[in-house]
């Protein structure tokens, strides 16, 4: 009988692990790629903010596109931030997209005109969007211990705004809160609750303001307190020269046992709506709008033959 012949799997050379020594060309690769990416790195570390720098990958001032701001902002508010953050010239479509964002939202929400950065986009090739809230002039506060000195307007929040940035005539037109105290600087708050309080009332009233002719809001020299809570009360005036008695501001009424805003905001517009006198002199003396309608006519004198004679407007 002849030998016999063995299968070719039983004389095949076993396989060897991927891992094996014996497969130099895999080690190699992955080592070699290492090495690529670490000397990349290290290369980035040492040129990348030079390489950033350059004029190709910088962010233009004319490509950061903000919110147009609204007709009542006079100021160039993306040139003064851009000027006053040195941000022209620094920015880079290389740098780090968080730390670069984060330059963008600070430098824009320390601009007095802005109340919030809502959102920031980088596109490419280098263009930086900026979504804005702005803030809205409300009221005007004269301070009490400088009546000469103009009225220093305000937001809703009680946030002084820039008074360069307002004529004469639009500081005119916004309601007036008498007697503030503490002014801050530009760009800070108010923390006279008087003043914030008062900010409130000028904005549940802003849109019949002109047309009810009303010009001041003043406020109680002294808070009333029930309990813990603390507020004051409200007169408001009009051109003609009629006190509305208000009361309390919003949110307080209850604590004020009034009417809710709302409800007063209502009886002064109707009766204004019946009677249309209170931007005139034959208007009312006094109007009570806190918990009824309750009208108070003007007296008028004046004198005949060495004597007076008082008379009432109807």
């Amino acid at each position: 009988m002849g030998a016999e012949k063995k299968s070719p799997q039983a004389t095949a050379p076993k396989s060897e692990p991927f891992w094996s020594l014996g497969r130099p060309n895999i080690w190699t690769w992955l080592l070699l790629g290492l090495a690529l990416s670490i000397g990349a790195h290290l290369a980035w570390m040492q040129f990348g903010p030079t390489v950033a720098r350059h004029a190709q990958y910088q962010i233009a001032a004319d490509h950061v596109h903000i919110t147009p701001p609204p007709a009542w902002i006079h100021a160039d508010v993306r040139s003064e931030v851009l000027g006053d953050s040195g941000l022209v010239g620094t920015l880079s479509v290389l740098d780090d997209s968080e730390r670069l964002q984060q330059r963008v939202r600070d430098a824009f929400s320390f601009h007095p005109w802005i109340a919030a950065v809502r959102r920031i986009t980088l596109s490419l090739p280098a263009t930086v969007d900026v979504e804005l809230e702005y803030r809205r002039p409300i009221a005007a506060v004269q301070v009490a211990a400088n009546a000469a000195a103009p009225c220093s307007p305000i937001d809703v929040t009680g946030f002084r705004l820039p008074d360069a940035d307002f004529s004469d005539v639009e500081r005119r037109y916004l309601p007036r809160i008498v007697g503030g105290s503490g002014q801050p600087l530009v760009g800070k708050p108010w923390t006279d609750e008087r003043v914030l309080e008062a900010a409130r009332l000028a904005a549940g009233l802003g849109d019949v303001w002109a047309k009810l002719r009303l010009v001041e809001i003043i406020p109680s020299a002294d808070p009333r307190v029930r309990g813990e809570i603390r507020f004051h009360t409200f007169e408001l005036t009009t051109s003609g020269g009629t006190r509305i008695r208000w009361g309390a501001p919003p949110g307080h009424e209850v604590d004020a046992g009034e009417s809710p805003f709302d409800v007063k905001r209502q009886r002064l517009v109707d009766y204004a709506a019946q009677h249309g006198k209170l931007d005139s002199i034959e208007g009312p003396e006094l109007v009570d709008v806190r918990s009824d309608l309750v009208v108070v006519p003007r007296t008028a004198r004046r004198g005949t033959a060495g004597s007076e004679e008082t008379t009432e407007t109807k």
